[in-house]
């Protein structure tokens, strides 16, 4: 049973992000330039009608997408979308993510349940064409330290291990002990039994790092009509040859990215990802190696392996397989294969994917529809009454944690001390001086304006000083305060960014992604507070 409402707030509210996606979210003209459409169902439907003009290779890639969920028991609306896929008045939308151990933080529950909703959205809306959400797996991302672990109850489960290759297609030797250690600290509740099988018909009954996630998310969204798809594949890359032959050889990305970053850096933004002359990687025994091209030779970075202009041209038309797009080339790869018509990302993803308007303008491919995931914080009914019986309101959750004791402190203050109005007092007690001053010395308005200086620098100490005192006389609720924002704030970070699914799953079972999908919004941005029994 739900014990409170839902508390929503907007980007305006929310003051986690950056000051380029808080521009952009706000719709300020300084990023206009840097996207073609913003998000909302005329951006979609416009956006739609664009795609399916200019869309050519839609048999490829449902065959593709067919032949990698054949061995799936999939749910009847999964099948329906495969079905629907083929239509040409079918277009998709799309998140993407890496393919973390056993899912990694809880915001890849809400990218994925946003895709969900906002296609279920625009088809009520608009009956007239199909809207199928896609999950792309990130099977040739390389960083395995980020992928290799997750978060249960504070405690890190590791899988470690020599690693070399695309990390979808690596053996899952070891990892069977990983979650050897993870089920003996699980408790004999029926959720837990559940977390089990989860496990069991992925992780531990798999060949490979990309067919076991294929097999969780599959668990865990296969009945929303989720398909997945896995770019790694020979038939796909296929259609990526012009592109990634004009990068080896032209170096555009390069050039177009590189003047977006002036433009981004010249409006006081900075840049997420910065372009290499060559954008592309070679995959091939066990490897992953950047290519780059020096002396008019193409080198494998770390490697002696060296290919000619010709012979590297050869490789690509007869091995598309080996080539592998960096994040630069990567959207454009799935703008380019998919019907698709908008991105739902994070806002660390949004930022890079602003930097590529032009390079897609170049590449004659649609630029997509930008939509910000939305966020939440899950509280507990136990930790929410913490809250209310401190007096904390829910909004002074985005303060840090040293801003909320601070606040916490003078709110609670024995005595009521108004700071800011003595601080006026003082100053306009200064700025009589200063005008006095100017009609009889300068030296002496320099002199007022030093001590100006100096008494504000001594009230501020004092103010520091009392709230000091004010500490050590409160400091059990300090603590208790302390205690509750570390729970809320893990590892001094939002709770989306660090906690595994596990851990409320264990508490809440199967209506824990249920509960979520009814608080995300299809389109806007909003982060939500939740609170639950």
């Amino acid at each position: 049973m739900e014990v409170s409402q839902t508390i929503s707030f907007d980007a305006k509210q929310y003051n986690k992000f950056s000051s380029l996606i808080f521009e952009y979210l706000t719709q300020d003209k300084n990023v206009d330039e840097f996207y073609e459409l913003f998000p909302n169902e005329s951006s979609l439907i416009q956006q739609a009608e664009k795609k399916l003009k200019h869309f050519q290779h839609r048999k490829i890639t449902h065959q593709v997408l067919s032949n990698q969920m054949s061995k799936l028991a999939l749910t009847d609306k999964q099948k329906e979308n495969l079905k629907k896929f083929e239509s040409d008045n079918t277009v998709t939308i799309t998140t993407g993510h890496q393919l973390n151990l056993f899912t990694g933080p809880l915001y890849f529950f809400y990218k994925i349940l946003q895709t969900i909703k906002c296609c279920e959205y625009m088809q009520k809306l608009h009956p007239e064409i199909n809207f199928v959400p896609i999950f792309w797996m990130a099977t040739e991302d390389h960083d395995f330290e980020e992928i290799n672990h997750f978060y249960f109850k504070n405690k890190k489960y590791i899988w470690n291990r020599e690693f070399g290759d695309a990390v979808g297609r690596m053996d899952l030797k070891g990892i069977d002990k990983v979650f050897e250690q993870f089920q003996n600290d699980l408790n004999t509740s029926k959720n837990s039994q559940q977390l089990r099988d989860l496990i069991n018909k992925s992780y531990l009954s798999s060949d490979n790092l990309s067919e076991a996630t294929q097999k969780l998310v599959q668990e865990l969204f296969g009945k929303f009509g989720l398909l997945m798809l896995d770019a790694d594949d020979v038939e796909l890359k296929k259609l990526m040859i012009p592109a990634f032959e004009t990068d080896l050889i032209d170096h555009k990305a390069f050039e177009i990215v590189s003047n977006s970053n002036e433009k981004l850096i010249e409006k006081n933004h900075n840049v997420q990802v910065n372009p290499r002359e060559i954008n592309l990687f070679y995959l091939n025994n066990g490897l992953r190696e950047r290519i780059i091209e020096e002396n008019q030779e193409f080198k494998l970075l770390d490697s002696n392996k060296s290919f000619s202009r010709n012979e590297i041209l050869d490789e690509l038309k007869n091995h598309p397989e080996r080539f592998s797009p960096n994040v630069i080339l990567r959207p454009l790869y799935q703008e380019t294969i998919l019907p698709n018509i908008a991105y739902i990302g994070g806002s660390g993803e949004m930022a890079y994917w602003l930097q590529l308007k032009d390079f897609f303008k170049s590449q004659n491919v649609l630029f997509p529809v930008l939509i910000v995931r939305n966020s939440m914080l899950i509280l507990s009914e136990k930790q929410n009454s913490k809250l209310e019986r401190l007096g904390i309101n829910h909004r002074d959750l985005f303060l840090s944690k040293q801003e909320l004791i601070n606040q916490f402190i003078q709110n609670n203050l024995g005595v009521e001390i108004d700071f800011e109005r003595y601080e006026i007092q003082l100053n306009q007690i200064f700025d009589e001086l200063e005008e006095f001053s100017t009609q009889t010395d300068v030296t002496f308005s320099k002199m007022v304006n030093a001590q100006r200086t100096k008494q504000l620098k001594g009230f501020e100490k004092m103010k520091k000083r009392l709230i000091k005192a004010e500490k050590r006389k409160q400091s059990d609720k300090v603590e208790r305060l302390s205690e509750l924002y570390d729970e809320v704030y893990p590892h001094s970070n939002l709770q989306e960014r660090i906690v595994n699914f596990s851990e409320l799953y264990l508490e809440y079972g199967n209506e824990l992604i249920e509960k979520m999908y009814a608080e995300i919004q299809p389109i806007n941005f909003q982060f939500t507070i939740k609170i639950l029994a």
